[in-house]
């Protein structure tokens, strides 16, 4: 193995968590909740217990005859593994500067350079895949906090509408199943409503609210005086200890401004998102794994550069949409 792919290998893999996984608010809080998780096998696949399991308590009088239920109130969510890679890239250019080194130095600097780059593309790149909004599965690209989110569509090879399977779609504000696009003012009393719907469905995991800056700078606004307002410090938030993110706590809900939404055009954005129904599942075959740099002028037509790939295999999986909410037209 080159010098050149053990020092850049070794440097990635050290780097990744601090230049990568911790510059991502969402994949931060996962990875704070020990939610990003390496695991093989053909698909990932979550058992499921639907809400209509409420009716397998049955109210009687004397007399009655006992009801069994329901043939079963079991159901299965299938994700299917999504392909990345980044590619790592030294042009001859870069290569004839540094062959003369006589010490490790220019080719640890260069390392670095290599590093930096793929990780900045990476770091970029999932950020945009996580917060994307578009509600069509495709073969390509993991699926995002939203889409698994949404009211009505396939999610885990399971089809939602407004009124059949309610149960896998992400809270409605309005129990309507049809209201994230409906336009909410964002106050004290809404937050309090988003968090009283999502825990009716589940009381435990802590709750996140991701907001772009607009939004988040509004509601730190509408907070700061009021007696269930805290400001993040190292004591109460890991988030706030990465240097990372700006963040606050009202109502038990930490409150994230996340920049890389309004880089992805969602300005009037929410996410209330409850840490543990979230799972980034790697594959530990392709679990940002990195290859060797390869001479790619060894084949026809190759330009004259030596390419390594970090591979990656995966997906971003929610366990229980409607323990959280999305809402798309916030003002």
């Amino acid at each position: 193995m080159s010098d050149l792919t053990i020092a850049t290998r070794n440097l990635f893999a050290r780097t990744f968590g601090n230049m990568v996984a911790l510059k991502i608010p969402m994949l931060a809080m996962l990875m704070e909740h020990r939610r990003v998780n390496s695991k093989g096998g053909a698909q990932i696949v979550y058992d499921l217990i639907k809400d209509d399991a409420e009716d397998e308590t049955q109210w009687y009088k004397a007399g009655d005859p006992l009801t069994v239920g329901q043939a079963s109130f079991l159901d299965q969510a299938k994700f299917n593994y999504k392909y990345g890679q980044t590619p790592m890239r030294l042009t001859v250019d870069e290569e004839i500067k540094n062959e003369l080194a006589t010490s490790e130095v220019k080719r640890r600097d260069l390392a670095k350079i290599i590093v930096k780059r793929a990780q900045d593309g990476m770091k970029r790149k999932i950020n945009s895949r996580i917060h994307n909004a578009s509600t069509a599965d495709t073969a390509a690209g993991f699926q995002s906090v939203p889409f698994a989110l949404e009211h009505s569509r396939t999610y885990g090879e399971l089809t939602t509408t407004t009124s059949v399977k309610t149960w896998w779609n992400g809270a409605s504000l309005g129990t309507t199943w049809s209201d994230r696009n409906t336009s909410m003012v964002l106050s004290l009393s809404n937050i309090r409503l988003m968090k009283a719907v999502v825990r009716r469905y589940n009381d435990e995991g802590k709750l996140y609210l991701f907001l772009p800056e607009a939004l988040y700078s509004k509601l730190q606004g509408l907070a700061e005086g009021k007696t269930h307002y805290e400001a993040s410090n190292e004591k109460n938030s890991r988030l706030f200890k990465y240097g990372t993110f700006e963040s606050f706590h009202i109502y038990n809900i930490e409150v994230v401004q996340d920049t890389w939404m309004t880089l992805n055009s969602q300005t009037t954005y929410a996410l209330l998102v409850n840490s543990n129904t979230f799972e980034f599942r790697l594959h530990p075959r392709r679990a940002f794994m990195m290859t060797k740099f390869f001479q790619q002028d060894q084949v026809a037509g190759g330009a004259d550069e030596k390419v390594a790939r970090v591979k990656v295999a995966g997906n971003l999986c929610c366990e229980q949409p409607n323990a959280n909410m999305w809402k798309s037209a916030v003002t």
